[in-house]
């Protein structure tokens, strides 16, 4: 019976999001208003941008008249290098000192302030933040014009050192009287060359300047879009990881999977003031109407091997086992058949507190020959099933018998109390005295018992709670259950509005008919055509050990 890992389908990561949709939906609301308090709380800061333009002339080409390669004929590497160039302390000193702002030294200006380019054009963008937007605009005019003056000096400072020199040598020549030769008019037509370029010299200008600043922090509305889809994130993670953590099963599938049984039906959990009285007093409910499912699927299940004691058990307490064993047994009652349901949980008895019955004789009693078998049952009423309902053919809707056999006064050791010549004479009384026999365990993993009275029983249901049962448990469920000599007809899921997949036809009324319109409308089921709880064909032989 034991199955691989599933691979996981769009189907669970879906199950997944709707298990923990709250959790998902508290994370996508909460952080998205914490950045925005967050930032709403955060000190304003404003940016201010002012443009220089490049101009990328080539002196030496000019002077010389001969093409040369430089920084100047590449655009992208002279941009880069001279918005390099404008964070020089030379050029942030001055700055500070041309926009008259006190109270900011170098390195602040330095981290707040910054020289971008772009790679279509040859315009370098000056930038400065500040919370103060005057402050910001002040700078960032400042910052481009004293790049601007700085790069003049720097690009000047040769031209400047040439005709210095030049003049030294005119001079020279005005000294000995040679202002008449043509070396004195050569020279004196350079000087005058190199002047006019150094008039003409514009390396860039400030074609923008800072006219006003911008906010650019704290931005409330975008960090709570982005708080949204990090919320999102956050919160899907969260709970994929709490599903990945939580060993819980919440999905009958997964059982079936593991046990490679069928799902007869599922359970959800009746409401606390119904109880077992639900299938007595309430026909039309949720919960009878998943335990009618139950009955139909008991018996195709049991179609072919006709099983009349039957056991139910579970892995571990509180999974709704005793719950749903009465439940099956009104159930099977009302639809005319002589039902006979034994308490045999004799560590925690519940049938007697659950059904109202008097303290009497019980299986000990009986078992031990302290008391007859017709002392120790206790009759339940049940009301016949209505034709209405089409899965009970019309020919058993009799009145049936249910009779109840509690744990006994008589107090036994149930280890050794299963196995004694007196269990199994008592046990093969009821097989003779009802049709089916429905055995009240303890639980299978819990107690030495319920293992020894698999061999004792014509067939085992297992009863699962979703949302109690963990996966460790699963599995040694699955070894235990493959020990056992007696076959498995099935199992019931309780609990089952855990289940993202379950869903059950909400019954609000049923038509009023008459006993004759009941009884034409309701067709007899095809067993050939029914299937079974899990989707699977009824036409399941039960599988003993694994």
């Amino acid at each position: 019976m034991q199955h691989g890992p599933q691979e996981q389908t769009f189907a669970d990561y879906l199950a997944v999001i709707r298990r923990y949709k709250w959790l998902i939906l508290v994370a996508a609301l909460v952080v998205p208003v914490a950045a925005y308090v967050w930032s709403s709380q955060q000190t304003k800061v404003y940016r201010a941008d002012s443009d220089v333009l490049l101009n990328r002339q080539d002196l030496g080409s000019t002077l010389t008249g001969i093409p040369t390669q430089s920084t100047v004929t590449d655009p992208v590497r002279y941009a880069r290098t001279q918005a390099r160039l404008a964070g020089v302390p030379a050029v942030t000193r001055a700055a500070i000192a041309r926009s008259g702002v006190s109270g900011i030294d170098e390195p602040e200006f330095a981290e707040n302030s910054d020289v971008n380019t772009n790679p279509d054009t040859d315009i370098l963008t000056f930038g400065v933040n500040n919370r103060d937007a005057d402050v910001a605009a002040r700078l960032a005019t400042a910052y481009a014009e004293s790049f601007v003056a700085y790069k003049l000096r720097t690009e000047t400072a040769s031209l400047q050192a040439a005709r210095r020199e030049l003049q030294g040598r005119l001079a020279e020549l005005r000294d000995t009287d040679a202002t008449d030769t043509e070396a004195y008019r050569q020279l004196a037509q350079q000087e005058q060359s190199i002047r006019t370029l150094e008039l003409l010299q514009v390396p860039a200008s400030v074609v923008r300047p800072a006219l006003g600043a911008g906010q650019i922090a704290p931005t409330p509305q975008r960090n709570a879009i982005l708080g949204v889809l990090f919320g999102l994130v956050l919160g899907l993670g969260g709970a994929f990881l709490l599903n990945a953590l939580d060993r819980r099963i919440r999905d009958a599938g997964e059982i079936e999977r593991e046990l490679g049984i069928p799902l007869l039906a599922k359970l959800p959990t009746p409401h606390a003031r119904h109880g077992v009285q639900t299938v007595l007093d309430r026909p039309a409910d949720e919960f009878a109407e998943a335990v009618s499912q139950l009955r139909t699927s008991f018996d195709f299940a049991n179609n072919q091997l006709q099983a009349k004691v039957v056991m139910v058990t579970s892995a571990g307490p509180r999974e709704g086992k005793s719950t749903t064993t009465a439940n099956l047994a009104i159930a099977l009652a009302r639809t005319g058949r002589h039902v006979v349901l034994v308490d045999l949980d004799l560590r925690r008895p519940s049938l007697t507190r659950m059904l109202h019955l008097p303290d009497g004789s019980g299986f000990t009693d009986i078992a031990t020959r302290n008391s007859d078998l017709a002392d120790a049952l206790q009759p339940v009423g049940v009301t016949p099933l209505r034709a209405r309902l089409a899965s009970v053919p019309s020919g058993e809707t009799g009145a049936g018998r249910l009779e109840v056999i509690t744990s006994g006064r008589t107090r036994v050791e149930p280890g050794e109390f299963v196995e004694t010549s007196g269990f199994a004479e008592a046990l093969q009384t009821l097989r003779a005295h009802a049709e089916i026999v429905l055995v009240d365990t303890p639980p299978i993993l819990a107690t030495s018992e319920a293992m020894a009275l698999t061999a004792k029983v014509d067939a085992i249901l297992v009863v699962t709670k979703l949302g109690t049962l963990t996966r460790p448990t699963l599995r040694e469920l699955v070894r235990v259950l493959g020990r056992s000599p007696a076959p498995v007809l099935g199992f019931v899921v309780t609990g089952a509005e855990i289940d993202e997949s379950y869903s059950y036809y909400q019954v609000e009324d049923y038509p009023k008919q008459s006993a004759r319109e009941e009884s034409t409308q309701a067709a007899p089921l095809d067993v050939s055509e029914v299937r079974s709880a899990s989707g699977g064909s009824t036409r399941w032989t039960p599988r003993r050990g694994g």
